[in-house]
């Protein structure tokens, strides 16, 4: 996933209206940030001050995410106010009832059929936040430091099944159980619901919360090398693409041990 471009919101984004994910934390850090650089925050305090408490806020709050559609959008003078309806995923569903469709659902996320709609017809109760974009980028900069009070990115696009599993599903995975991979040749149907079969022994970057386009890149690395030994650099490489895939996700950095699920495999 990506931060929403603000040029989008004028565009077409209402029309398409995407699956977003929304950083709640971010939106409260946002508000805090508008009002202090509009001067209309009720209390008077140094930008340094305000640097140190939102630092703080942002260690003692983990992010939080919810699934939205935008829906509408109003023009002020300051700028425009983007309002966007939380909506409920069901991803197991998708994978459990739809495996034909699987693949390409894990290679570009269509989430209609797995969002919770509302075809009884009657008000949809879901809550809705408005997110205010302001006609320009406002940054104030710290006098005795070169740090800055920046409006912080809050709304995400492109968003694929591994952001969704990481970000809502607090990295629960029912494929690798949190390993993020799985032996390849232990895990049978599931392994070939994901074309991800290979021989008994190769730990594989789990499809599912890690990513289908992903796995296969791991995969191509582990039956060139499955006979033979990789260059020490090689497997540097790997693991150091294995550790960006977790970071980005927002997981653990630890991969599943040979004492872990279907470890120890020969």
């Amino acid at each position: 996933m990506r931060p929403l471009d603000t040029a989008e919101i004028e565009r077409d984004l209402l029309k398409r209206s995407p699956l977003l994910l929304l950083n709640t934390t971010e939106v409260a850090i946002r508000f805090v940030i508008q009002l202090v650089v509009a001067n209309q925050f009720p209390v008077l305090l140094p930008a340094e001050l305000w640097l140190d408490i939102l630092d703080h806020y942002h260690k003692s709050s983990p992010p939080k995410y919810e699934a939205v559609r935008p829906t509408a959008l109003t023009v002020s003078s300051t700028g425009r106010l983007l309002y966007c309806r939380t909506i409920k995923l069901n991803l197991g569903d998708l994978v459990s009832e739809h495996k034909i469709l699987a693949q390409l659902s894990f290679d570009s996320f269509h989430p209609e059929d797995l969002t919770s709609s509302n075809r009884s017809g009657t008000q949809d109760t879901n809550p809705v936040y408005a997110i205010e974009f302001p006609r320009t980028t406002t940054t104030t900069s710290v006098s005795s430091s070169s740090a800055a009070l920046r409006v912080p990115d809050c709304l995400f696009v492109c968003v694929t099944v591994p952001d969704v599993i990481a970000r809502l599903d607090g990295g629960r995975c029912w494929v690798c159980n949190g390993w993020r991979d799985i032996c390849a040749g232990c895990a049978g149907v599931l392994a070939l619901d994901f074309n991800a079969c290979m021989g008994r022994g190769a730990d594989l970057a789990c499809p599912r919360c890690m990513g289908l386009e992903f796995m296969r890149v791991d995969k191509a690395f582990l039956q060139k090398y499955y006979c033979d030994q990789a260059t020490a650099e090689e497997e540097e490489a790997r693991t150091a693409r294995l550790s960006a895939r977790l970071a980005e996700l927002g997981y653990d950095q630890k991969r599943a041990s040979k004492d872990g699920p279907d470890g120890g495999c020969e």
